[in-house]
């Protein structure tokens, strides 16, 4: 499958899970974008919070040891009204970015394809 360049942008990943962080970010930045990466929520808050604006989306997982996703993924929006955010898990049990925030999130259940990550900043 020939990948396409869909934006450019710097998204922000958050997954405690190194081999799944790695692959993420190796395809968004084959699709363009530049990424940041970081395996706890304290690392990506700290980004987040030293340029508010810096960042087009972040993908973050909602099952992390420390800061738990959702609560990132609050102080994210609240820091930078604008941002496309995404959140993920491997425990879904009938949440969605709906359910936890309106219609302001994305969603992605692991496993997800890398056609669905591609789709989730489009």
């Amino acid at each position: 499958m020939r990948l396409m360049a869909y934006a450019a942008g710097r998204i922000l990943i958050v997954d405690d899970d190194a081999a799944l962080l790695k692959v993420m970010d190796i395809y968004l930045s084959r699709l363009g974008y530049r990424v940041d990466a970081c395996r706890n929520a304290a690392d990506a808050w700290a980004l987040v919070e030293a340029s508010p604006s810096l960042y087009a989306g972040a993908l973050v997982d909602l099952n992390m040891p420390g800061m738990r996703g959702d609560e990132l993924a609050r102080r994210i929006m609240n820091c930078n009204a604008s941002i496309r955010l995404v959140v993920m898990s491997g425990y879904p049990a009938g949440l969605s970015g709906a359910n936890l925030y309106g219609n302001r999130v994305g969603y992605l259940t692991k496993p997800f394809a890398p056609r669905a990550l591609a789709e989730a900043f489009k």
